[in-house]
């Protein structure tokens, strides 16, 4: 009987550490590279960006400007940062954190719009680099996620306003 329940717990422990293996890692921050963009052309990227903030600044978005090293900036949303821009001396680095699609889902539309921008404006126009997305069951299901507060998200009618 002993034996039995020793076994039965092995199993179990394996079954466990099988499942807790093969279990995905939560997404990590999408990252795209590009050509490095003349100052002309970045600043194009960044009115762009500019445009978009203030379109969307009563939903809370925001943009931050830094200049220390290289050339970038930061929309955060409702404070929480949703997209990085950095036009380094190599390359452009464009960085979106896990939960921005969630927090802000326009932010999407926009770093598409800079994904075809630089994709026409560039010589070669390759990506460089990109990690990997959510897959669309993924995507579809982060839409019922409740990881992000709606009083946190970027959207129309989510400021304490109902919606109209």
């Amino acid at each position: 009987m002993k034996k039995r329940g020793l076994a039965a717990a092995a199993v179990c422990i394996a079954l466990i550490g099988a499942v807790w293996a093969g279990w995905p890692e939560p997404a990590g921050d999408q990252v795209w590279a590009y050509q490095k963009l003349q100052p002309v052309d970045y600043r194009l990227l960044h009115s762009d960006a500019l445009g978009f903030v203030t379109a969307k600044a009563d939903e809370g978005f925001e943009l931050h400007t830094r200049y220390a090293g290289v050339t970038s900036f930061e929309i955060r949303c409702k404070g929480v940062l949703v997209m990085d821009v950095e036009n380094g001396p190599s390359r452009v680095l464009i960085r979106v954190p896990a939960d921005a699609l969630t927090r802000a889902p326009d932010i999407e539309r926009l770093r598409l719009s800079f994904e075809r921008w630089l994709d026409y404006h560039q010589s070669q126009g390759a990506l460089l680099v990109q990690s990997a997305g959510t897959s669309w069951i993924e995507a579809l299901l982060g839409r019922f996620n409740e990881s992000v507060p709606d009083e946190q998200r970027c959207l129309l009618g989510t400021a304490g306003r109902p919606w109209s």
